[in-house]
């Protein structure tokens, strides 16, 4: 019965750290740069791309989210 219950909390243990952390370190051409781009330095009309869920999650070409992969959104600084 012991045997059973430590290998069945081992085997969930695996489980929830390979779900945990399965693709955060991807990276390619259509991901967003992270908190590097700043926003307030454009000029009025200016053309950038952020995150719908993940505001913080912008770029200055259109790609996906790295954090939720949703689209990034068309934005225009007014």
């Amino acid at each position: 019965m012991k045997k059973t219950f430590f290998l069945s909390v081992a085997v969930l243990a695996l489980a929830f750290t390979a779900c945990n952390s399965s693709s955060s370190n991807k990276t390619g051409s259509d991901s967003a740069t992270v908190g590097v781009f700043d926003t307030t330095k454009l000029a009025k009309g200016a053309i950038y791309y952020q995150c719908e869920m993940d505001p913080q999650v912008v770029s200055d070409k259109p790609g996906t989210c790295p954090k939720c992969k949703m689209d990034l959104s068309k934005v225009e600084k007014k």
